[in-house]
């Protein structure tokens, strides 16, 4: 009889410590999110290499490398569109740990150029420029990850100002009080969206925008991004400077 009852509570806490191991976190090294603009100052084309530029970037052999540098080896990844009312989630969050991982994830965002083209009809995003809304939104995602993260970084593009309401620094400032670092990458030539970036946008520690004076300059100046933001924030050495 205590033999079998022994073996009962073996079977339990097996049980127990299965499950509470299922139920644990996921833990990254950092999580990752970014904003793609969509508003009335971009056009399709541009919306188009934004994506293709991202989708490249994920998959580029840099990007993997510093992934692998980190302490767990694996990030958090995702992505959300923005101008002005509705913010759609364009990739949930996903697991990047391998080759394979970020092949997946960007083949997923490669696929989905044409929907997305036509979003503004379907989904009403708007022509506006809400830096303030895109960045409470961009927040609330890094807040709610499904994952743990040591880090976490908002990532935002786009070539304007906020034209919706009151200077974004205000949302800048409560944001990174909530331990997130925000950086951004400007789009096109204008040196005063670029000041406007650096003063009112960015925050937090090592927090800083890169310039994508062309389109096409996009693959290369956000694989820089990724790689900065992830070796950054596993304390290794950058291996492309931010600029």
């Amino acid at each position: 009889m205590r033999y079998a009852l022994a073996i009962l509570v073996i079977v339990w806490l097996v049980a127990v410590g299965r499950n509470a191991h299922a139920e644990d976190p996921i833990n990254t090294d950092v999580n990752i999110v970014t904003g793609l603009d969509v508003s009335g100052s971009i056009e399709a084309r541009e919306t188009q290499i934004q994506i293709d530029g991202m989708a490249l970037a994920i998959r580029s052999p840099e990007v993997m490398r510093a992934i692998r540098q980190g302490k767990r080896g694996r990030v958090g990844f995702a992505i959300f569109l923005w101008a002005n009312g509705n913010y759609p989630v364009f990739a949930s969050w996903q697991l990047i740990s391998s080759p394979e991982e970020a092949e997946a994830v960007s083949d997923a965002i490669a696929t989905q150029i044409p929907a997305i083209l036509s979003a503004k009809s379907e989904i009403k995003l708007g022509e506006l420029t809400d830096l303030s809304g895109a960045m409470a939104y961009g927040a609330e995602m890094l807040r709610t990850a499904p994952y743990v993260a040591d880090h976490k970084i908002l990532n935002i593009l786009g070539n304007g100002i906020d034209n919706v309401g009151e200077s974004p620094k205000w949302v800048r400032d409560k944001v990174v009080a909530q331990g997130i670092m925000i950086n951004a990458v400007v789009i096109g030539h204008d040196r005063g969206v670029q000041s406007y970036f650096r003063t009112e946008v960015i925050g937090g520690p090592a927090a800083f925008v890169l310039t994508a004076r062309e389109p096409q300059a996009l693959v290369e100046v956000l694989e820089r991004k990724f790689v900065t933001e992830i070796v950054l924030n596993t304390r290794r050495p950058a291996i492309f400077p931010p600029q």
